[in-house]
Formats: C-alpha cells, structure tokens, sequence
C-alpha cells in the first residue's frame, strides 16, 4: 500500500476579515491530495504579520506568545500523526483534524466516517450505501455515542430502537447489526477498543430466513407458453432475461455483465466470474439456453466485450415480473432471483447430484446447495423405490 503523506502550514483568511481588522489564523491540513483549513482560534493584524517567514512577527510579547502557541500545535500535531503511522493505523485526513476537534482523541462517528472512507475503493458502493445509512441510523440512535459507550446494553437498546421505533424487519435489523459489528471489529484492530470490550460478544445477530420462492418445470413451461401482448416490448425482454437465469442459474448482475467472451462455442458452456463471489464457475449451455443466444446474437455484432442480454433495471425486472406471473396464471411472489433458485430446485427435481448442483451454482459450502433439497420429501420416496428396483434387478 502506497505510504499517505501529511504536511501543516499555517495561513491567513484574509477572506475573513474580523470587524476589529484583524486576520484569522487557520492551519492548513494536508493528508495526500486533500487539504482541508482548520481555525486555529486566534487572529492578528496585518501588520503584525511576517510574511518571508509565515509567522507573527516578534515586535511584542503577545506576538511572540502568539507564535509559540502555533509552533507548539503544529509540532504536537506532526507528533500525533507519526505514532499513528509507526502504529500502523490509517492516515486519514479526518483523523488528521480530529487533533484539532478534540485534541487528538478521535470520536466514535469521525472512526466510522474515515474508516468508510478507507473502504471505498475496496466495497462495492451499494454496501458503501449501507455502512453510510447505518451510520446515520446509529447517530439518530445515540447522537454522542462514543465508544466506551458500545457495551452489550448499547446493542440491545440498538435492537430495541431498530425494531419498536423503526420498525425494521428481521432483515433490516440484521443488516444493521451486521455493519455495527464490522465497524468495532475496525476499531479494535486500530486500537480504538480493546477486544474483550466487544459489544457482540454476548449478542447473537439473528438472520431472517428468506422465502426461496422458485417455479417447478411445470410452472416455468407456463411463463415459457404465456401469451405476451405484441406491444410489451419491455416484458417479453423480462421473459428472456428471467428465463435464461432459469436455464443457466446465473444471477442479474452475471446476466447483466454477461459477454460473448463468456461464451465457449467449442464447449457449448459459459465461462464467468460471478460479481458477487468473484469465483470462476463453468456453466453447460442447455437447448433451451442458446435458442435465447442465437435470439439476441441473431442480429448484433459479436463483439468479444459487448453484452448478449437486455440491460434492464432490476426494479424494473421485478415489477414487470409480477405482471408475467399474472399472464402466466402463476400465483406466487416471483423477483429475477428466483430464476436461480429454479435453476437449483429443479436440477434437484432432475436428480442431478448434489455436489454437481454445489459445483454449478458456484457454493463454497455444500450446507448453502442443500438449502434446495429442502422440501422435496416426496423424492426420498422415489429414492427408495428406485433403490428397491435395482437391488430386484441385480438378483
């Protein structure tokens, strides 16, 4: 990681000109590109002011205090931002002004803004979105919390507040919990708290247990036969892009970013690296799957970069899915992701096996495949009878 520099100066707002003529003095912050100009609390006359050497000049004892008192900030604060540097801690340019605000001693929300920072280049900016709201959720909470604040009771009140003020689902409560954790997870490595003061040590985040809504083969030949009207552009692109997902498993942001370059002629397979897992995973292309190709390659230059699959809005793909559904007389809440859990329940149906479905959806745990196994009881049943058939056929 390329070292982030520092430097202070300071400067005259001549600007600001008090009502009494005098000037204010800020010190300017610098910590790599960004400089940000910080008031220092005092002022002087022009006149007082010794611009070769960008200090008070020494005519009088108060000018000469006065530029002790600056020499002396500017020197603790360089101090200050070298034992967080040889401590191996982020250099920042709000951990720079926290000196300033509360004399070194960097509060809780100025740890969250700056570690947010930090991570901008490393997360995706939807989960960027996420750790920003839960900050703003957290200061709605406890505007002053500050970290010898975070104890298990913190989190429960937290709990207590996100679900009787807010009214947030399980699901919303896990998502702000789960970025909480992550921050003091931060701020124990830099030595803001200690470990065993840990506010999740005693909290277990519960996760909401998501509907995998899918549709059986059955259901899935229904939107396939749907009459669309000829005007509804829009919704038979839907009907393409959901059932590809359908066919192929992939999710939308992989349908979305999917290129020609993906596509093995020679294999008949689709080759990607999934966004989410950024996992390399080899997907067979069924019939049903390369009419869509040959649809959408029909009539556009293949070009190795170019996307085959219609970009359209995910909201946009959602709603228009609960319309398909309608035509389709399929009454069950259907979003794009439901495309994959298809894909896994009817491979499942299909008796294909479990460790080749795992390999196909791209799971690092078998536990996250054998999810879809879930409820198809009546399977078991038809293992056994298959079994029996073969244990008869072997006498």
């Amino acid at each position: 990681m390329k070292k982030m520099t520092y430097n202070i100066k300071i400067v005259l707002r001549e600007d600001k000109i008090k009502a009494d003529n005098t000037i204010p003095i800020y010190y300017s912050v610098r910590v790599g590109l960004t400089t940000s100009r910080i008031p220092s609390g005092k002022s002087i006359l022009q006149k007082d002011w010794q611009v070769k050497d960008n200090c008070p000049k020494s005519n009088s004892k108060a000018n000469q205090l006065l530029a002790a008192f600056l020499n002396q900030k500017m020197s603790e604060w360089k101090l200050y931002m070298l034992e967080h540097e040889m401590m191996g801690k982020p250099i920042t340019l709000n951990m720079a002004k926290a000196y300033f605000k509360n004399g070194g001693k960097i509060t809780f929300y100025d740890f969250c803004k700056s570690t947010v920072e930090l991570w901008e280049e490393r997360i995706k900016e939807s989960t960027l979105k996420t750790y920003k709201s839960t900050i703003n959720v957290l200061k709605a909470f406890s505007p002053k919390a500050n970290f010898g604040d975070l104890d298990h009771t913190f989190v429960l009140k937290f709990e207590a507040y996100l679900d009787k003020v807010r009214g947030n689902t399980t699901g919303g409560k896990f998502t702000r919990h789960k970025c909480l954790k992550s921050l003091c997870n931060e701020a124990i490595k830099q030595g803001h708290m200690s470990a065993d003061q840990h506010p999740y040590r005693y909290f277990k985040i519960k996760a909401a247990k998501g509907e995998r809504n899918f549709l059986s083969i059955k259901e899935l030949q229904q939107v396939v036969n749907a009459e669309l009207p000829e005007n509804e552009l829009m919704l038979q692109k839907v009907r393409d892009l959901f059932l590809f997902s359908c066919y192929t498993g992939l999710r939308y942001s992989d349908c979305q970013n999917l290129t020609w370059q993906s596509i093995k002629a020679d294999a008949a397979s689709i080759k990607f690296k999934a966004q989410k897992t950024s996992k390399e995973t080899i997907i067979p292309i069924i019939e049903s799957a390369q009419k869509l190709l040959d649809q959408y390659g029909k009539h556009s230059i293949k070009a190795s970069k170019a996307s085959i699959l219609p970009q359209i809005a995910n909201q946009v793909v959602n709603r228009n899915l609960k319309d398909l559904m309608k035509l389709a007389g399929i009454n069950k809440t259907i979003s794009f992701h439901c495309g994959r859990h298809t894909f896994a329940s009817n491979l499942i149906e299909a008796g294909v096996n479990l460790i080749y479905v795992q390999k196909l959806l791209g799971h690092s745990r078998i536990a996250d495949t054998q999810i879809y196994a879930q409820g198809l009881e009546s399977n078991l049943f038809d293992s056994m009878h298959n079994l029996e058939k073969m244990y008869k056929q072997a006498i």
